[in-house]
């Protein structure tokens, strides 16, 4: 008889706790979403960086850079890769910048 009151009063919690809403492990950090919606507005841009001026450039290398150091408190995995390709964007955004620059005419003071 007690074995079949444990196995009851086993069976109903199991059942109650089935039912109870669940909490995700590790709920979606706005933060962590935050820095992946920039990194992938920044790195989307760069097929088209020969079209942006100076400063649009300009905003897109700071940008960058700014970024940076939110990467760097990614698991080891996730920074590696996410910092090698900003650094890949921002090249690629500074390269541009320097090349329209160097193309400008100088302004005679």
């Amino acid at each position: 008889m007690v074995v079949l009151k444990r196995l009851v009063i086993s069976l109903l919690l199991a059942s109650s706790l089935a039912s109870a809403p669940q909490k995700p492990s590790s709920p979606p950090d706005s933060a962590n979403q935050s820095w992946q919606k920039e990194f992938d507005d920044i790195c989307s841009k760069t097929q088209d960086a020969m079209t942006f001026s100076v400063d649009e450039l300009k905003a897109l290398v700071k940008r960058c850079d700014a970024l940076a150091p939110r990467l760097e408190k990614l698991d080891e995995t996730q920074k590696k890769v996410y910092l090698r390709r900003l650094k890949q964007c921002r090249g690629l955004f500074a390269y541009v910048l320097e090349s329209k620059q160097e193309s400008q005419p100088k302004e005679k003071p």
